[in-house]
């Protein structure tokens, strides 16, 4: 059985064929399109997280939103990638706090 070390989950609309292409040039197991809603899911050992940022950010145009969400089991971290208008941010954060505020 296969650890899982990162879990990847997401998604950004509106979507085209071309966003589809270029992120499953790097992820296609962990793509799928949805009407105009690419959706990102992913567990395993490894996602090369910037290799698929820089595949799909020229594909992003004006209007494309959404978010992608890293988490890291080993480092017990989640980086959440913000997507608008083209621009790609983030930010990163300790999942001790996210799991006390769960009630978990």
């Amino acid at each position: 059985m296969e650890q899982v070390l990162v879990k990847v989950y997401g998604s950004i609309t509106p979507a085209d064929d071309a966003l589809l292409r270029a992120a499953q040039s790097v992820a296609e197991e962990a793509v799928s399109l949805s009407g105009d809603m690419l959706l990102v899911s992913h567990e395993g050992i490894y996602f090369m997280m910037e290799d698929f940022l820089a595949a799909i950010k020229p594909c992003l145009r004006a209007g494309c939103e959404g978010r992608i969400d890293y988490i890291d089991v080993d480092e017990w971290t989640l980086t959440r990638y913000w997507i608008r208008d083209g621009i790609i941010t983030h930010s990163t954060a300790g999942l001790n706090h996210v799991m006390d505020h769960s009630g978990h």
